[in-house]
């Protein structure tokens, strides 16, 4: 009886935080990988000049946020593959492109 009662507030406590997870629509990832790309042309200019006036230090740091970036974007370009759209990433860079 305990095993069954044990058993039964596990999985309903399992479902309740299934259920409180919230998957991006299509719309939102979409944004949001523009979003990323935007960040990632920013932070490599500030990455560039401060590679340019010899601050390797903060260099790395800006390479780290920047590799941060990617990854966030292609577990959104994966998310978007599986809702169907075809080449993610180019199609938000020339969105981005036209939009400034």
């Amino acid at each position: 009886m305990k095993k069954l009662m044990l058993l039964l507030v596990v999985s309903s406590m399992a479902l309740a935080t299934q259920a409180q997870t919230v998957t991006p629509t299509k719309k939102d990832a979409e944004k949001d990988v523009r979003k990323d790309l935007r960040e990632i042309k920013e932070e490599r200019k500030e990455r560039n000049k401060k590679l340019a006036k010899m601050q390797f230090k903060k260099a790395n740091a800006d390479q780290k946020e920047i590799n941060k970036d990617r990854k966030d974007m292609k577990a959104s370009k994966k998310h978007l593959k599986n809702k169907g759209v075809k080449k993610p990433i180019a199609k938000a860079k020339e969105e981005v492109k036209q939009n400034g």
